[in-house]
């Protein structure tokens, strides 16, 4: 039956008849037109004739002329471009956004993947700005934090070994500039983090202290979170007043939140403090990274500090505290720094002796949160914050591409918007309204999953001091961040998009709603570069990573000067449990002779030092070398150490002897020095016999060995002087236990420990750690830079990946028709196959191209930082190619592979 309705539907199209008055004319007309094209086909007439025939009897009619005379045609103001807005802002955005989220949930494949690639870019963003929000731009959750600065000692005039670093201050000096300075309405001091034994009902373990003035909380303005703080009164005779504050986190952990904490007592190195207060939820002193879990009072120190520490509130010569100042309203710290250098001479004058050449240095007390590793981790944050921020870059570039194949599919609705009145302006506002919807689903996502990498993150703290290391804090700013983020996500990923589609022109459109819709040579081009930017960035994170990690893997092979396979060390305090010189001393006797013979051990020793942590003093006098000014005073690294020390660690003698039993306390003093102190100060002759005096030590030291140079605190630093003591010739109550062992040493741990306990069970034995172990524990910061640089650079390839993988799948399938009819002229599956793979794989080889000369410019930037590798390192360079061209390969095979096996005969039908 021949379709009347059309072809009446066609000549009334300009009349503008009312839609019920126009059904029922087309139903009319076309029941007229079916009666006579049934009398022609009675006549024998064929279909097409007889279709024709009624067709041009009714083209022979006036039937439009007719009806715009008889009927009431209403009339209808033409629709102005723009009509669509109402003038009415929130209202518009309403609207928009209800469009918005009905579009998005017609389309929940592709919603999913576009909020699920946001997320994995917001959540990585999200996550390193929480560790910088936490470590960097907030570390210290104290009041008014911008009017707080660090005060220290300083070497007025600089030289090679004090370069003008931050020192610590004496207490007399701190209390002298208290009582001098002006310029701040309180001067507070407060000690480094220091381990003590604690003891409450139960077992000892080891926590960390920190001594600080009675007003220390009150300049930080901090209050408590149960019960007080010190009193004046608490801070002014030594030895009176035996309380303590403990901190927030050792409260919950390790006595389990009790309510009843205020007024419990507890032991401090043998010695008993009441706990009077719960500091502030979050506070861990003033170290951006590590703080204590207990401070007490500064008139208690005598009682917790070691023995060689027990005078610093009477000694001017020992620096032992770092002092924390609020300046005065309206005051600057230039012009504290101006008054505090007035009085730092004045002390100088007064106090020659200890004083001599030093200053008073004040810094922002945030620039002083990390001390001479600010730079360091600044660098870092900054290097996350940019690698993440390519991750995303590469996350918006796959949504672009997305939401560019997608303008494809909806060009008809858009043509008919545009139709109906709908501006271009209009157009894109709703099409951004999409985009931030999107960017703003991704980004809750994306929230969730950068609080989860935190955690995951953070979890790999070194077990030892986990409970003393800064939190992470999801606060208001990282919301804000995240928040602002997803908004601008979404614009950046939808602009371009929205401008492309608000382009389209409807009367073009409108012709194409019969026949398939193709690709413009725009959106290829557009599409092509946004592919080849990814791949770019992806080359450039995985160098990055490829550096870094050499670097790492190198580092690891540097001679630390000692042994760390086969050895495990065991932290040792017995002057904190309470014993004196005499049974400590035989305490390290019977260590030795019962732990010496569990069978697999081979050697044991004992020092002072743990490897890559050591003490350095300044003020080491030479005999015969003349007085030198404090300014340019010389510096060492002191170790006290057993007998066999050195072939339990493997630091081999380049002349001279080892300690012996024969030298005691009641022989002569002497010291073994390391050979870069000898070529340093004894350059032209023999260092044996030579004469040295110790900052704090009464007599010269005779040198009766050299030994070879070892790394003393950082791995890989440069070479510096170290001084060995014999520790039975200078006692300690706090020493280390090296155990040497035939095989790995975690087999006899748990012997060493038993021994250990017989001996005393009260005595902690927490902090164990193998030779493997410190290195890692040196490296760590490093390591976990690393794991994040290897996480982004993967998730930036699989978001590449992806993404080259979708515009080929969408390339191929736009493109059927043309394999199609290439498979019919006689091109063969592998022909296809060829051609798709190298215009895929041309898109590929541009981003590596433009990726290696990024990596490049980069890496010569980049190698500073790094130990051993250049900046335009091969290995880091081929193997990172390779592997995103090996990636890439992949993910252009599975659609070429598919574009192959088109069939040509269905091809062309659905064409």
């Amino acid at each position: 039956m021949p379709e009347w309705k059309h072809e009446i539907e066609r000549r009334l199209a300009g009349l503008r008849l009312r839609p019920e008055r126009e059904a029922e004319i087309i139903d009319e007309v076309s029941g007229h037109l079916q009666d006579r094209y049934e009398e022609i086909r009675a006549q024998g007439t064929t279909h097409e004739q007889a279709f024709r025939d009624v067709i041009a009897e009714l083209d022979a009619t006036d039937l439009a002329p007719e009806l715009q005379a008889s009927e009431e045609i209403p009339s209808y103001e033409p629709v102005q471009e723009g009509a669509a807005t109402s003038g009415q802002f929130l209202s518009d955005l309403l609207q928009d956004l209800r469009y918005a989220t009905r579009m998005l949930r017609k389309s929940p494949g592709f919603t999913a993947v576009v909020t699920l690639t946001l997320a994995l870019g917001i959540g990585a963003n999200t996550a390193v700005f929480t560790i910088i929000d936490t470590l960097i731009l907030n570390p210290l959750p104290v009041a008014k934090i911008s009017e707080l600065a660090a005060v220290n000692t300083t070497q007025q005039k600089k030289t090679a070994q004090a370069a003008g670093d931050p020192q610590l201050m004496s207490f007399l000096n701190i209390k002298d500039l208290r009582e001098r300075v002006h310029s701040f309405s309180s001067l507070a001091a407060h000690s480094n983090p220091m381990p003590i034994t604690m003891k409450d009902t139960g077992d000892a373990h080891r926590i960390f202290v920190e001594v600080v003035t009675a007003n220390y909380f009150e300049a930080l303005g901090l209050r408590p979170f149960m019960g007080r703080f010190f009193l004046p009164n608490e801070d002014t005779t030594p030895g009176v007043a035996p309380v303590a504050v403990l901190g927030y986190a050792a409260w919950q952990s390790r006595f389990g939140g009790a309510s009843d904490i205020v007024g419990r007592m507890i032991k401090l190195n043998n010695a008993p403090f009441t706990i009077i207060g719960i500091g502030p939820k979050g506070f861990k002193g003033l170290y951006a990274v590590f703080g204590p879990d207990v401070w007490v009072p500064s008139m208690m120190a005598e009682q917790i500090l070691p023995a060689e520490q027990r005078n610093a509130l009477s000694s001017r010569a020992l620096p032992f505290f770092t002092g924390v100042g609020r300046l005065r309203p309206g005051l600057t710290l230039t012009q504290a720094r101006a008054e505090m250098n007035i009085i730092a001479g004045a002390l100088e004058r007064e106090y020659p002796d200890a004083d001599q050449g030093q200053g008073v240095m004040l810094r922002p007390l945030i620039e002083a949160a990390y001390g001479p590793e600010r730079q360091g981790v600044q660098f870092g944050g900054a290097l996350l914050m940019a690698i993440v921020g390519l991750v995303l870059l590469i996350a918006c570039s796959n949504v672009a591409n997305l939401l560019l194949s997608r303008a494809v599919v909806r060009r008809q609705e858009i043509a008919v918007r545009m139709a109906l009145g709908a501006g271009r302006v209009r157009l894109i506002r709703q099409l951004l309204t999409e985009s931030v919807l999107l960017g703003l689903l991704g980004g809750v996502l994306g929230l969730l999953f950068g609080y989860a990498g935190c955690q995951f993150l953070w979890s790999f703290r070194p077990a030892e001091f986990a409970l003393n290391f800064a939190e992470l804090r999801i606060s208001p700013s990282v919301f804000g961040f995240a928040f602002a983020v997803s908004i601008l996500t979404g614009l950046l990923f939808g602009i371009v998009p929205a401008l492309r589609t608000s382009r389209t022109s409807v009367s073009e459109v409108l012709k194409e709603a019969s026949r398939t819709v193709g690709r413009s040579r725009n959106r290829i081009s557009l599409a092509n570069t946004l592919l080849a930017g990814q791949v770019a960035i992806s080359l450039v994170l995985l160098v990055v990573a490829a550096m870094v990690l050499e670097s790492i893997q190198r580092e690891y092979t540097i001679d630390p000067g000692f042994e760390t396979n086969h050895l495990a060390l065991f932290m040792m305090y017995p002057g904190q449990a309470g014993y004196d010189q005499t049974r400590t001393e035989q305490l390290y006797k019977q260590m030795r002779d019962r732990i010496g013979s569990i069978p697999g051990i081979s050697s044991l020793s004992w020092a002072s030092n743990l490897p890559l942590w050591g003490r350095k003093e300044t003020g080491v006098t030479i005999e015969g070398q003349g007085q030198r000014k404090k300014s340019e005073a010389i510096s060492a690294v002191v170790n006290t150490v057993d007998l066999r020390y050195f072939s339990t660690l493997g630091i081999a003698f380049a002349e001279g002897r080892d300690f012996t039993q024969d030298d005691r306390d009641i022989s002569t003093p002497i010291a073994i020095i390391n050979d870069t102190m000898a070529a340093k100060y004894w350059s032209n002759q023999d260092p044996l016999g030579k004469r040295l005096q110790l900052p704090r030590g009464k007599d010269f030291l005779q040198i009766v060995g050299v030994v070879k140079t070892a790394n003393y605190q950082t791995l890989g630093e440069a070479p510096q002087s170290c001084i060995y003591i014999p520790l039975r010739q200078n006692y300690s109550d706090a020493m280390i236990l090296y155990v040497r062992t035939e095989r790995d040493p975690s087999a006899t741990l748990a012997a060493v420990q038993g021994e250990i306990r017989t001996l005393d069970p009260g005595l902690p034995v927490e902090d164990i750690r193998t030779g493997t172990k410190v290195i890692d524990q040196a490296l760590w910061g490093a390591k976990i830079g690393v794991g994040l640089l290897g996480v982004f650079g993967l998730l930036a390839l699989s978001l590449a990946s992806v993404g080259l993988y979708g515009i080929m799948a969408y390339s191929v399938n736009q493109r059927r028709r043309e394999i199609g009819i290439r498979m019919a002229l006689g091109s063969g599956q592998a022909s296809v196959l060829g051609l798709i793979l190298r215009q895929g794989m041309m898109r590929v080889f541009s981003g590596v191209a433009l990726g290696l000369i990024l990596s490049l410019l980069i890496g010569r930037a980049l190698s500073k930082f790094l130990y051993g590798v250049g900046g335009s390192d091969p290995a880091s360079l081929a193997g990172a190619s390779l592997v995103l061209l090996t990636v890439a390969l992949v993910a252009c095979y599975l659609p070429a592979r598919r574009a192959s096996q088109v069939d040509p005969l269905v091809a062309l039908h659905e064409s």
